[in-house]
């Protein structure tokens, strides 16, 4: 964990506005620490944040699963990107 820390305090960002984003190109993905679906469509979902919004784009996207503060979606993921 330290190296998180470190990595975000480079960037300037506070502890609380980290999203995880573990990325299966051919099936989805899975955003950890996301404080919900901002913006939903079958080529892009934008997820909230304590720092701002992580963009995932892709084909044939959909909501497999949601809880209080994790999201998987399935279908085929191209980009992942911070707004």
């Amino acid at each position: 964990m330290a190296f998180l820390d470190e990595t975000m305090q480079k960037l300037g960002m506070s502890g609380g506005a980290a999203c995880r984003v573990c990325v299966y190109p051919e099936a989805g993905a899975v955003a950890e620490g996301c404080r919900g679906l901002y913006y939903y469509s079958p080529v892009c979902v934008k997820l909230r944040t304590r720092g701002g919004m992580v963009v995932i784009e892709g084909s044939a996207l959909t909501v497999g699963d949601s809880c209080e503060e994790e999201i998987i979606l399935r279908g085929k993921v191209s980009c992942v990107r911070w707004e």
